[in-house]
């Protein structure tokens, strides 16, 4: 990520601390975003002008055209499961309390 994305040097890289790591890797995002965004605006300016005027339709607006990231919740039970199989896989115990 540091090399590829940020267009870091190695030894740039390493140096970082990873509060730094992690300021530079959000303003990454945000110039992607911004990108989208700007993508998302042309887009809704085409859909809105190709409406048919007689309909009062809500007109797009950028963001619905934007990528949109998918957060994923876990159940408790499939938490459980996790921990499960990672305990076993790294040898560890069940302590029962």
């Amino acid at each position: 990520m540091g090399r590829y994305d940020l267009n870091l040097a190695e030894v740039d890289f390493w140096e970082l601390t990873l509060k730094e790591l992690d300021a530079l890797n959000e303003r990454h995002k945000e110039a992607h975003n911004w990108l989208n965004y700007r993508a998302g605006l042309i887009c809704a300016v085409l859909a809105n002008t190709a409406r048919d005027p007689k309909k009062k339709l809500t007109p797009f607006v950028p963001d619905d055209f934007m990528p949109k990231e998918k957060h994923r919740h876990q159940t408790a039970e499939q938490l459980f499961a996790m921990v499960q199989m990672l305990n076993a896989v790294f040898g560890g115990t069940v302590v029962e309390s």
